[in-house]
């Protein structure tokens, strides 16, 4: 009981009586239990609340009441009610609340139920229930106590949610209020798939690597933060002739041959899609992939020696040429190396491009002495 409109030591009411020879009156209360609650002053039949009364509690007392003289006495029973006040906060019951759903519980789903009650009569019983403060994502029937979502949740924002129930009584003088937590707790489901993390891939690898070098560490993570699974890598396309091995679980790209960049299918680099796969606990792939597309460019090394056009050149001059003529012969030298330090161009007299050395032929007509030797 919060409060009561008669306490102890109040005065109820008096009790009245006449005697008809005008000898002094004695006024009474009999019984255990009306004694422990009421006190009458034996002189004026004044009646006092010993205790406070709680309706809730005992709502009816019969009392016998007693007035006497030096000859005799008189007793009456008398009934007393209770008159209510609302002097009760609503109580709420099996607290307490907690509840876990999934973060893809679908809007408008009843989710909880709170049960508040109040002893009180009329208004001052009837319960009303909200939240304090509303809450974005639930919302409670004021009436029923029911809680249901009413917008959609993520686990990877928000795993859970703290919120207040106040349930209040409708007296309109005095209502009184009670306030309990609940608790809603959010479980994670696989609804995102996986990203890869440290973009880019896109690398360089120089030829001749031996086969096994680790060219780039694939990675890629689930965003499901409640139990995240774990991932496979495949490469989807790009990998000619199978040189590089991706490893499924590690993520490790190695090269699995040998590589040589004057090789035309290799000179130009490589353009590799890869994909990650989301495992089921049974590691059998899931339906949540992504994939990642990046380039490999592979590195020359000077590992090629130049090569002439012919083995062997012969030309064929009058002996009137003049010094500085220009030989019409072309001296061409290929290295397949991206960068050489050889050159081409027009041979002449003081153009010295080391061996093989220069074979000469003389023209018809010409004595053996006139050619260039």
């Amino acid at each position: 009981m919060a409060s009561c409109l008669l306490c102890g030591g109040s005065s109820v009411t008096q009790l009245l009586a006449r005697d008809m020879d005008n000898d002094p009156l004695v006024f009474g209360v009999s019984g255990e239990e009306a004694s422990r609650f009421f006190a009458v002053e034996p002189d004026t039949g004044v009646v006092w609340l010993r205790q406070p009364l709680d309706r809730e509690t005992k709502s009816e007392f019969t009392v016998e009441f007693s007035v006497s003289d030096h000859q005799g006495v008189i007793t009456r029973k008398v009934n007393i009610q209770v008159g209510d006040v609302n002097d009760n906060a609503p109580t709420f019951h099996n607290q307490p609340y907690s509840v876990r759903i999934p973060e893809n519980t679908p809007v408008g789903t009843p989710i909880f139920i709170v049960n508040a009650t109040d002893p009180d009569l009329g208004a001052g019983g009837s319960v009303l229930y909200s939240f304090q403060p509303p809450s974005q994502f639930f919302a409670i029937d004021s009436a029923r106590g029911i809680v249901t979502v009413i917008r959609e949740l993520d686990y990877e924002t928000t795993q859970a949610y703290q919120l207040t129930v106040n349930a209040t009584d409708q007296d309109k003088t005095r209502p009184l209020s009670t306030l309990a937590n609940l608790a809603i707790i959010i479980t994670d489901v696989q609804d995102m798939d996986p990203i890869f993390i440290n973009l880019p891939y896109s690398t360089n690898i120089y030829e001749h690597s031996p086969p096994g070098t680790t060219v780039r560490i694939i990675t890629a993570i689930d965003q499901d933060k409640g139990r995240p699974r774990g991932i496979g890598y495949t490469i989807v396309s790009g990998n000619t002739n199978s040189i590089f091995a991706l490893d499924y679980i590690s993520g490790a790209l190695t090269l699995n041959g040998l590589l040589d960049r004057e090789n035309p299918l290799y000179s130009h680099g490589f353009i590799l899609t890869v994909k990650g796969t989301e495992l089921n606990d049974d590691r059998t792939p899931s339906d949540a992939t992504v994939t990642t597309t990046f380039n490999i460019l592979v590195i020359d090394i000077n590992d090629n020696a130049p090569e002439f056009n012919s083995s062997e050149y012969s030309v064929a001059i009058t002996e009137l040429a003049q010094v500085g003529f220009a030989l019409p012969l072309f001296i061409q030298v290929v290295d397949k190396d991206e960068v050489s330090p050889w050159t081409h161009g027009p041979c002449r007299p003081t153009t010295h491009l080391g061996p093989p050395p220069i074979r000469t032929t003389p023209l018809p007509g010409l004595s053996r002495s006139s050619a260039i030797k």
